[in-house]
């Protein structure tokens, strides 16, 4: 490695003296100091987490053109252990948590009654994604995002308690309910970062057998909410270490949540599903696209090292070719056909097991379960990749058609207004993704780990 003279000497021509920070990042990315501004910005900008301008202006002080540097040979590294650890036990809590609406859904409306039940579930589900998807940018999708969620924890809690739980408790007869859903399900999310997903599982399943001894609902849920919490302080507690990464940006953050919010409106938008009305029937339905979306979301997982690995020996001008048989494209196309044929063959499973979920055996219903994980992924993908004005649109789109759904078709279908808003959001989402996709040089080069 250079030990970065000649960049230094470049920049002290220029009168300004470089970043100590930004040089150091920069060779040890490269091994070498920056040959130009595109290289050093591309640097700055992925791994220094700075926005675009302040990479650019940045940049000119860290090249050192006349200087060609050490030829260092790649080495593509595979994604750490503990960014894949807990795997099983996450998808568990995912699945158990939605099962989990299932099984409260007889003893919370035999004491709320259905109304109120249906009220607190559709509003808590918007809520909950908003608040999950708003923490994953900003720290959850972090290498070490536990322990810059240990740095900001009060303020977090703080406007969550504020901002969130008090306006729901004070504003609404259902609102209690809703403020203890919210905080179990995003509780949820943090334990299963933290690799603790089977023991969230197991208080979930442990909540679900006393509710269903026809325990006091309210004592019940926030027990299983104190407990919830109590463990998330304990694992964000003792990830608690320095770290020199920095969060994700707030405005992105927001936008995030913004996301997800209009992921979790379109999930409980239509009201032929009968959230909190139809009992266990809408969380069983939805079990099947729920484990499609989850092996799905993980094969992307493939992108930090297939990419590399893909164009590594590939010359520069034909790295950025269109290929459906690229890196990129293959990897979002094995997703979504993982998440497809799962769905499709577990949905045939329920339907099968009729008895037991009489109520859930309409196709509409797991056909519009399962444009709703294809969109939720393309969405999630669009918004990593920082293609957020298309996410948006995507989504607003889609919600846009599943409310004016039935004021402009006049027969009823169960889940008609979700399914057609999905797909319409789905459609929305391919042109963006097929452009950059197939071109996996731009995708290393431009938008891959850009948080």
């Amino acid at each position: 490695m250079n030990d970065g003279s000649a960049s230094n000497s470049s920049a002290s021509e220029s009168g300004r003296d470089p970043d100590p920070r930004a040089a150091n990042v920069v060779e040890a990315r490269l091994g070498r100091p920056a040959r130009d501004v595109l290289e050093a910005a591309i640097v700055l900008e992925a791994w220094d987490g700075r926005a675009a301008q302040s990479a650019m202006s940045s940049a000119p002080e860290l090249i050192a053109p006349d200087t060609p540097g050490a030829i260092v040979r790649g080495r593509i590294e595979p994604p750490e252990d503990r960014d894949q650890q807990g795997v099983i036990g996450e998808g568990m809590a995912l699945v158990l948590s939605i099962l989990s609406v299932a099984a409260w859904a007889r003893p919370l409306s035999r004491e709320l009654g259905p109304q109120a039940l249906e009220h607190a579930i559709r509003a808590a589900l918007p809520i909950a994604v908003a608040l999950q998807w708003g923490l994953r940018s900003r720290y959850l999708s972090r290498r070490r995002g536990l322990a810059l969620l240990a740095q900001d924890g009060i303020v977090v809690s703080a406007i969550g308690v504020v901002l969130v739980e008090l306006p729901l408790v004070l504003l609404f007869a259902w609102g209690p309910v809703t403020a203890l859903l919210v905080a179990i399900w995003v509780g949820g999310a943090v334990l299963t970062r933290r690799g603790w997903g089977l023991l969230y599982a197991l208080a979930l399943v442990a909540g679900t057998v006393v509710l269903d001894r026809g325990d006091a609902a309210y004592a019940v849920l926030g027990a299983l909410t104190g407990l919830t919490l109590l463990l998330c302080a304990v694992a964000v507690m003792t990830r608690r270490v320095p770290t020199d990464d920095r969060a994700g940006a707030i405005p992105r953050a927001l936008l995030a949540a913004v996301l997800g919010v209009s992921v979790g409106v379109l999930l409980v938008a239509d009201p032929s599903l009968g959230w909190g009305v139809h009992g266990v029937h809408p969380a069983i339905a939805l079990v099947p696209s729920v484990i499609g979306s989850f092996w799905g979301g993980y094969h992307l997982w493939s992108f930090y090292d297939a990419i590399p690995r893909g164009l590594s020996g590939v010359p520069l001008d034909r790295a950025n070719r269109i290929g459906v048989t690229d890196p990129a494209m293959r990897i979002f196309l094995g997703s979504a056909a993982r998440l497809v044929g799962t769905t499709i063959i577990l949905s045939a499973v329920v339907i099968a097991l009729g008895r037991w979920t009489h109520g859930t055996d309409k196709v509409s219903v797991f056909v519009a379960f399962g444009c709703v994980g294809l969109i939720t992924m393309m969405v999630g993908l669009l918004e990593s990749l920082s293609l957020h004005r298309a996410a948006l649109v995507a989504a607003l789109a889609a919600l846009a058609v599943e409310i004016s759904w039935h004021y402009f078709v006049p027969w009823h279908v169960s889940g008609g207004a979700l399914a057609a808003g999905a797909t319409v959001g789905v459609l929305l989402t391919l042109p963006p993704l097929i452009t950059l996709l197939s071109r996996s040089g731009r995708v290393l080069a431009t938008t891959l780990w850009i948080q």
